[in-house]
């Protein structure tokens, strides 16, 4: 009888964790920006971040019919496709599928994380990216237009990028971002750098790395962040600094510490209005 229940109490905690790592979330939000053209009133972004080589079915199946269910008119890939821990370029299949299959639902915008930072082939691997059809904005802006009217996306590689010389991420960020640039939308991998996104006059920023502090307890939240400790306050949800709008996501894989706890593998689509009053408006 009792080898019964532990077997029983066994296979309902395996279950769990294979639900907690494995299950698709999908978190909606809403904005509206003063500085958004009009022609832009309902432009539908998907955000991914945080894979680190997590595969959801075969060549990404389950993720990408997810994805494509949501009608995107852009994708936003926020860092850490691969885990450096555990990739090489002959390894990096699931981040490379994923790709394959986002650039037919929607144009795929990118930013490289922390792990793509430390990763010796990161190069080879961008190239890669490029050559599937991947827009890299690595320390770069665009311009979408449509009807006569634009907005700027810009991306910013993360601090690890620039971590013999700290300063220049904050010089690159206010260059890449030009005064009175109109509806500009950031991506970037790190959330804790709001309050230089908001300086800089980013109207929304896209950012993941948090994992949603990995564990998270229902009366406490998120419960730890590398680079925030513990009760982060910057791990998932909008958060707003100044005019400044920031998403960040809960991520899709695990890196070092395999497991979910309450905090299921997300995914964010953002719908942008057009408001004639307030901006950034949740």
């Amino acid at each position: 009888m009792k080898k019964a229940v532990l077997g029983i109490v066994a296979a309902a905690a395996a279950l769990t964790s294979y639900d907690q790592n494995n299950r698709l979330t999908v978190s909606e939000y809403e904005f509206s920006f003063s500085t958004l053209p009009e022609s832009f009133d309902g432009l539908r972004i998907v955000q991914l971040s945080d894979l680190h080589n997590k595969r959801f079915g075969k060549k990404q199946a389950r993720l990408l019919e997810r994805v494509a269910a949501l009608a995107p008119d852009m994708i936003a890939v926020t860092g850490d496709l691969i885990d450096r821990r555990r990739t090489t370029l002959q390894t990096a299949l699931p981040a490379q599928e994923l790709c394959i299959g986002a650039v037919w639902l929607a144009p795929v915008f990118y930013v490289p994380g922390n792990h793509e930072a430390k990763f010796q082939e990161y190069p080879a691997f961008r190239e890669q990216l490029m050559q599937l059809g991947v827009q890299v904005l690595e320390n770069r802006t665009m311009h979408l237009s449509k009807r006569g009217a634009s907005i700027t996306i810009a991306g910013i590689a993360d601090p690890d990028f620039f971590r013999t010389q700290k300063t220049h991420f904050r010089t690159q960020l206010f260059g890449m971002i030009p005064v009175n640039a109109g509806f500009t939308m950031l991506l970037s991998h790190r959330p804790e750098k709001l309050n230089d996104y908001g300086a800089a006059g980013a109207d929304l920023v896209l950012a993941g790395h948090a994992h949603g502090g990995q564990i998270r307890l229902p009366a406490a939240g998120p419960v730890w962040v590398p680079s925030q400790g513990l009760f982060p306050p910057l791990a998932q949800g909008a958060r707003r600094f100044g005019k400044t709008t920031m998403v960040i996501s809960r991520g899709l894989g695990n890196s070092l510490f395999p497991q979910r706890v309450f905090n299921c593998p997300e995914i964010v689509c953002v719908t942008l209005r057009r408001n004639r009053k307030e901006t950034g408006d949740f």
